[in-house]
Formats: C-alpha cells, structure tokens, sequence
C-alpha cells in the first residue's frame, strides 16, 4: 500500500490545521476535497525564491573504481543543474449584486458563501488543468505542465510508457494514466513565499482568508459599474470578493512521475486504438522509487471505467475495489495497493506521443 512521505511538505488539509486555526477556510477546502482529489492529495512547500523555486538536480553520480594497493584512480565529482520553477497567479473577481444576494431565501451570507464555493471550484479545476497542460510556450504566464515537459512528452523517455506498443494511431482521441509521488524531493505543488496569512499589507478593513496557495478576499460593499453599459456611467451596489490560487509545481526528481501514454478513448480496434492494459501499468509500477512512497495514481472517467471493468474480471489481481472507511464511503480503487483517483482535467483528447 502507498505510503504518504510527508515530513516539512503539507497537503492542503494541514495547512488549513497550522494556518487557518479560526476555520474561515475551511468550508473552501471542502469544497476542494469534494470536487478535486488530486488537490488534497498533493504537497505544498513555500517557493524558496520569492514567487519562483529553485532545486539543484543530480545529472550524473561519481562510480568510483577498483585499485590495488600502490595504485591511484581517476578524480571524480558529481555533475548537478539548477532547475528554477515559477508559479503564476491565477485569479477571479466576484461582483455580484449585492441586492441579489440580500433577496436570496437564505441570506445575503450563505448567498455569497455559494458564490465564492462557485469561484472557487472553478478556478481549482484551471490549476489542475494546468498541472497538466500548462504550456509556457504559448502561454507565457502558465507553468509547464506535466505532458508539455520533456521528461514526460516523448517515447524515448525512461518516465514514458506506451499503451499502445509502438502501435498508436495519430488521431488525437488519446488520454494518459500518472503515477506521482509526492513529498520531500520527489514532486510538490509550490506558492510564492509571500502568500503565506498576514503578508499582504492591506488594510484591516479587508477581510482576508489565506492559507497556503489559496487567498481569498472580501472587499466589502460598493458601487460598480455596469459592465452592460456603454457610457461606463451606469452604477449598481455590489458586494466584491477577490480570489487567487498561486502555485506551481515542482518536480525536484523527473523519476518520481510515469506516464502512460497513448490510451485510446474513441475507435478501439485493437489494432492502432487500444483501451487501457495493465502491462505499462506493471511496468511502471516497478520502476517506482522508494518502494512507492507517496504514489497516486490518476485518470480522468473514461480509463478509470476502463480500470473498473478489468477489476471485475475473475483472477484480475492487480486492480481491486477495496471498501473505504466511515458510513457513507465508496470501494476506493487500487492498483497494487496503490489508489487510483479520477480527475476530470485529464482529456481524453491528447495527441499520440511518440
């Protein structure tokens, strides 16, 4: 079974416990927790240089070599890279109106609290989006997300393992399995050091909500104008709430993500289209580090029901849906113990990898 490594890098959950201790974030990361695993899942660590993180890499080890007594050996050192990982700001401006929200049947409060959940949610499928498909190249202001990252984009990579055999069509029907690791020096979602509660130097007057990645700020009651109207003199009372989720991700050690690439969610053939197969899966499975320590596995809907299916096979040992825990929890499944968990930001439109 996967093993959390947690140690000085905290899911979202612990951060809400150390930052967070009078709850007003709380109903925010339910709200996470409900419609986005892989959020709650991952770890976050502060950047270590401003609103970038910089890690240094391994690219060559020193062997060493056999002597004999009298005799010398070559001098060795170790070759590293210095990786520099930035984050970005993606934010969102709520204006609804504020006599709106005071007709609501539950109040002008829980009103808003609905509208910020809204917010909220949407913004955090865009960040697992980008975890994904961010792509700096065309979108200067992304990450790079995973499939647009060398280590992870090609065939040739040792971190790449094709469902297909050699064999994928080059319709742009495809989806992708992941394993991550995550915890001290392996991968983690980064956020600017200056996120962190009581940096901002704002005002009191503004309420605030920070923890971690994730601030949310209330501005209060004011008159906006009419986006509607052309003369921008046209005004109405809004109340104004301002969220960012800032983050990145880092990938202190590219070993600690595999990709299965090439999984075909449209035309399967089995000839130059094919549907999930375990073999990859095993492949990568095995070539894990520290025995696994860390490791999700995610999918979007369509291989996760592909996953289920062969589950159901008699003798299948390698998928299981095992019971989770409490009154009302789901069979959670796993592959070799390791949990599989279904993310919807993972397309079932990616381009063959070759």
């Amino acid at each position: 079974m996967s093993t959390r490594a947690f140690g000085t890098n905290l899911t979202l959950a612990e951060l809400v416990r150390r930052e967070d201790p009078d709850g007003s974030m709380a109903d925010i990361v339910d709200v996470l927790s409900q419609t986005n695993a892989i959020v709650m899942d991952s770890t976050w660590i502060r950047a270590n240089d401003g609103s970038s993180h910089q890690h240094t890499r391994a690219v060559t080890e020193p062997t060493g070599a056999e002597r004999m007594f009298g005799q010398g050996v070559q001098r060795e050192a170790g070759v590293t890279e210095v990786v520099n990982e930035p984050t970005c700001l993606l934010s969102g401006l709520s204006v609804p109106d504020a006599d709106m929200m005071r007709q609501q049947p539950e109040g002008p409060e829980l009103a808003r609290a609905a509208e910020d959940a809204f917010f909220i949610n949407g913004l955090t499928k865009t960040h697992v989006s980008r975890i994904f498909d961010g792509d700096r190249a065309t979108h200067p202001l992304h990450i790079n997300g995973i499939n647009n990252r060398a280590d992870y984009n090609a065939l040739s990579s040792d971190y790449v393992f094709d469902n297909a055999g050699g064999n994928a069509s080059v319709t742009a029907n495809k989806t992708s399995i992941y394993f991550i690791q995550f915890g001290h020096k392996m991968v983690n979602w980064i956020y600017p050091r200056g996120m962190a509660p009581n940096t901002s130097g704002i005002s009191n007057e503004i309420s605030k909500s920070t923890v971690g990645p994730i601030t949310m700020r209330d501005f209060g009651e004011d008159l906006m104008q009419d986006p509607l109207n052309t003369t921008n003199t046209a005004m109405y009372p809004a109340f104004r709430s301002w969220f960012v989720v800032a983050f990145g991700i880092d990938i202190a050690d590219p070993r600690m993500i595999k990709r299965i690439v090439n999984i075909s969610t449209t035309n399967i053939d089995g000839v130059d289209d094919f549907s999930f197969d375990e073999n990859p899966m095993i492949d990568a499975f095995n070539e894990l580090e520290n025995g696994g320590m860390g490791a999700v596995i995610y999918c979007n809907r369509t291989v996760k029901a592909q996953m289920m299916k062969r589950a159901n096979i008699k003798g299948n040992a390698f998928i299981q849906a095992i019971e989770g825990e409490g009154p009302f929890a789901r069979p959670v499944l796993r592959f070799w113990g390791i949990p599989v968990r279904e993310v919807a930001q993972i397309t079932n439109t990616q381009a063959t990898v070759d």
